[in-house]
């Protein structure tokens, strides 16, 4: 969709040219030794009618400013909390249509941290509208902190090794949306969100040939650290981002907003993500861990022979006991299972010889 928006803020730059000027020298005794008509001070100075017309026009154009990142700037704060929602109402195939997708992301650069969740996915496929339903997840939802990555969607909670640091707007970038900004004409200053911004009135005229009308849009950009602070665009039209065929005709409108800039924040991991109960032990060198309703895996360089030890002498330290029977063991794999008040815990340990790694997997049921 960004090759269709030009978002654009135009900087009036303005030429002041200093005009060269000097009045008739007085007579000097030099002068009675030189002819007059070798004398530079005796040449008369250049009108004012000479000057360069651009130093007090006021006709000229504005020179047209450039922003291909509206997040870059972002990068450089301490801290901040973003949202980005994009709407559309109208009719498909003359039936009501309606559809939102959204994001929230905090960030924090030191200690790095980052929470970002998405609703509405379903809806950029012609599904679900974006509202959450009561009691149920809102959506997908992403913590990077503490060198850990969790991702939680309904009863689905991974967590694994984060390679690198959060970066500011990586999983969602809504300038992948909405592009750079280009031909927009100045409003003026303005104090958005605690922050001094230049306001622009966006050029939508381009948006008539590809079936967009009564485009409207404005942003204000922070100066100093030219990112985007507020940035509001609203059209009519035809649009397939929400629909799921080209009979879709309505209204689209796009919000994003920063707030909260270089405030504290708290990012904490979620609870009960990628682990299993307190009285199931786990390996100390754990990695990659993720869980799903009752199932909990994970892996570990420790050999397949260390982790079967681990499990043979922790799972009876911590109270449980063995299902008589119920082990199997084979090259590279173990498989047992303990009971503990009324609880069942399936434990599977294999070995992966392609990663060096021994992977577990811990089932629990409970009666």
């Amino acid at each position: 969709m960004k090759k269709w928006i030009p978002i654009v803020v135009i900087m009036i730059v303005a030429l002041v040219l200093s005009a060269c000027g000097g009045g008739a020298p007085t007579t000097a005794p030099e002068a009675t030794r030189q002819p007059a008509e070798s004398k530079p001070a005796a040449q008369p100075t250049q009108p004012p009618a000479q000057q360069p017309a651009a130093v007090d026009s006021p006709t000229a154009a504005p020179e047209a400013f450039k922003l291909d990142n509206v997040t870059a700037g972002l990068g450089e704060l301490n801290s901040y909390k973003a949202t980005f929602s994009m709407t559309f109402e109208g009719k498909e195939d003359g039936q009501p249509k309606t559809g939102t997708m959204a994001f929230a992301e905090e960030f924090v650069k030191d200690p790095p941290a980052k929470r970002t969740v998405i609703t509405g996915m379903g809806a950029m496929f012609g599904g679900d509208t974006g509202t959450p339903t009561p009691g149920q997840p809102a959506g997908i939802e992403s913590i990077e902190v503490g060198g850990k990555q969790y991702s939680k969607m309904g009863d689905i909670c991974t967590q694994i090794t984060a390679e690198s640091g959060p970066q500011a707007n990586t999983m969602l970038d809504p300038n992948s949306i909405i592009g750079g900004v280009r031909g927009a004409r100045r409003v003026g200053n303005e104090t958005v969100n605690g922050v001094p911004t230049v306001h622009y009135k966006l050029d939508v005229s381009g948006l008539e040939t590809l079936g967009y009308l009564n485009g409207d849009g404005d942003v204000w950009v922070a100066d100093p650290g030219n990112y985007v602070v507020k940035y509001t665009f609203q059209a009519t039209g035809t649009d397939k981002f929400f629909g799921s065929g080209s009979n879709t005709d309505g209204t689209i409108k796009w919000d994003y907003e920063v707030t909260d800039i270089n405030q504290p924040i708290n990012i904490q991991p979620p609870a009960d993500c990628g682990g299993a109960a307190e009285d199931i032990p786990m390996m100390a060198d754990a990695q990659d861990q993720a869980a799903m309703g009752g199932m909990s895996t994970y892996s570990t360089p420790s050999t397949f022979e260390d982790v079967v030890a681990f499990y043979e002498k922790e799972m009876k330290a911590k109270g449980w006991t063995e299902t008589d029977g119920s082990g199997m063991s084979a090259e590279g794999m173990s498989m047992k299972s303990y009971t503990k008040d009324g609880r069942t815990v399936q434990l599977i340990i294999t070995a992966d010889s392609s990663s060096n790694k021994t992977s577990v997997m811990i089932t629990e049921e409970k009666k």
